[in-house]
């Protein structure tokens, strides 16, 4: 039985991380090119700070190739059965290997900076973060979406340029998770309600 591949891509707070625990719930493996970063910045004794994973990401790709970040999570494949989302993709040298490599479809989610600013501070707050300011986010962000990074950098401005589909999460979450089912039933015949009714068997 063929299975159903996804790479999820987006900026800092879009909503990008509601839809790969969504897509969880329907008996999808989650695997995070985050993780593979984190792995490196723990193996050099590093503080898991986001300047360091942003950092660590850079040098990886810059040392190992634009793919090395997806060549990594592509050796978990092996181990795995079933439906798998490749989460936190960043840069178009990762969608590019993995297109190459795999039957790959790229959901992108992407909201107004205004509203990712409040989702980021309201996320940090619950956090107990209370030193996370605007400036904070802006230059994460920046980062993020790739405004003065190399081609080595995170470049997820791009990288939506690439989606198979970009969905809006500008309103409920509710909304955004009817778009996804919308998507994965229209373009890739596959049913949501039936994964559920699988998982619970």
């Amino acid at each position: 039985m063929k299975r159903t591949v996804i790479g999820l891509v987006g900026p800092i707070a879009s909503g990008k991380g509601e839809v790969a625990k969504y897509l969880r719930g329907l008996g999808f493996t989650i695997l995070s090119l985050s993780d593979r970063v984190r792995e490196e910045v723990d193996a050099r004794g590093l503080p898991m700070s986001r300047e360091n994973l942003q950092n660590v990401g850079n040098d990886l790709r810059e040392t190992f190739g634009g793919h090395i970040l997806a060549e990594r999570t592509l050796e978990l494949f092996g181990n795995i059965e079933g439906n798998i989302v490749i989460d936190s993709i960043r840069n178009p040298s990762e969608i590019e290997f993995l297109k190459q490599t795999l039957d790959l479809t790229v959901i992108g989610i992407d909201a107004s900076p205004e509203l990712r600013l409040e989702r980021y501070l309201y996320r940090a707050a619950r956090r107990g973060e209370d030193r996370v300011s605007e400036s904070d986010f802006i230059h994460s962000n920046s980062r993020d979406l790739g405004i003065g990074e190399s081609v080595f950098g995170q470049q997820v401005g791009r990288c939506l340029e690439m989606a198979d589909v970009v969905i809006q999460n500008e309103d409920t979450k509710k909304h955004l998770l009817e778009a996804v089912d919308y998507y994965l039933i229209s373009e890739l015949s596959f049913s949501p309600e039936g994964a559920r009714r699988a998982k619970e068997k």
